[in-house]
């Protein structure tokens, strides 16, 4: 049995979060549980928080495409849940 990855997007709302956001509503193995980014007035099927330190949704990954600023932040938030979250930035 292979349980669904819950992914939280970082940076979703920009051209690659949209596009990976389409991708992962193809795959049935994972599914996009929140969001984050600074613009939130795209309609996404998850909640979106303008900061992760407001996300208080579960994941088990991350994906960041946001940019340079953001990063500080995340990483702390990773430490924050364990690091037991994979980050992969593109």
């Amino acid at each position: 049995f292979i349980q669904m990855i819950k992914i939280l997007m970082h940076g979703c709302n920009g051209k690659m979060g949209r596009m990976i956001t389409e991708i992962a509503k193809q795959d049935q193995d994972v599914e996009i549980v929140a969001g984050v980014d600074k613009y939130t007035a795209v309609a996404n099927e998850y909640p979106v928080f303008e900061t992760i330190s407001e996300c208080d949704v579960d994941a088990d990954a991350v994906i960041d495409f946001s940019n340079a600023g953001a990063v500080d932040e995340l990483l702390d938030y990773s430490v924050q849940q364990d690091c037991q979250k994979s980050s992969l930035q593109g």
